[in-house]
């Protein structure tokens, strides 16, 4: 009988639980006010120093959110952003080098928290980079820069991997930190040089980016949301 009775209060409490559940389904669209970026970079055995980069264009997205419950939810999604680092390479000169890619990258994460006031999120990202620029600066003056452009290069890595970390505030604000697991170079990128002889220019090259990004959601829209049962009143 006790265990009966044990039984049915558990029954109670988990329908009731359920009742207390929100689940939505809506997209979110979320621009990057800007990217704040570093590297973990090694050149020829050699620890290379980059700069601090900041990229403030051109970052977009939109997420598919499912919150399946009050304070629980995930979302899956795709964005386009402006990822590089800059680099000194020389050791004897100023020789500055400022290399980026446009990527388009699909998340998913997982996030906790009250929907509305504020919740922390984390997951991961694969990134498939469609545009490459390359900058070089010998000893440091603009004017006598050189530019590479390509499209779909194969100087850097053709898919990214990247885990990251963030906190969604109140007023559809963000901050996000974003590491990425994979080699920005392609270190088996074949080029020729001046006397026409093949070389790998990024064998010995490994660079490891991380960034902290200030996002925002600019627009909503709902797709579905459950309705809540009416309360029920208890009869003694």
């Amino acid at each position: 009988m006790h265990k009966l009775i044990l039984f049915a209060a558990f029954t109670l409490c988990l329908a009731s639980a359920h009742a207390q559940q929100r689940k939505t389904w809506y997209t979110s669209n979320s621009g990057d006010a800007g990217i704040l970026s570093l590297a973990t970079v090694e050149m020829d055995g050699r620890t290379v120093n980059p700069v601090v980069r900041w990229s403030p264009v051109f970052n977009f997205g939109t997420n598919v959110n499912w919150d399946f419950a009050n304070k629980a939810g995930m979302f899956v999604g795709w964005n386009v952003r402006n990822i590089g680092l800059i680099t000194r390479d020389s050791i004897l000169q100023d020789d500055r080098f400022k290399r980026r890619v446009y990527m388009l990258g699909v998340p998913l994460g997982l996030k906790f928290g009250n929907m509305d006031k504020g919740f922390f999120y984390f997951g991961g990202e694969v990134g498939f980079p469609f545009h490459y620029k390359e900058k070089f600066f010998p000893d440091g003056k603009r004017k006598d820069k050189e530019k590479n452009r390509e499209w779909f290069s194969e100087r850097t890595t053709q898919l990214t991997t990247a885990v990251f970390a963030g906190f969604h505030f109140k007023k559809r604000f963000s901050l996000k930190a974003q590491y990425f697991i994979n080699n920005f170079f392609n270190q088996d990128y074949i080029t020729t040089n001046a006397q026409g002889q093949q070389i790998k220019p990024y064998a010995n090259y490994s660079a490891n980016i991380f960034f902290i990004t200030f996002g925002f959601d600019f627009k909503t829209k709902n797709i579905w949301e459950s309705k809540q049962p009416p309360k029920r009143e208890t009869m003694l």
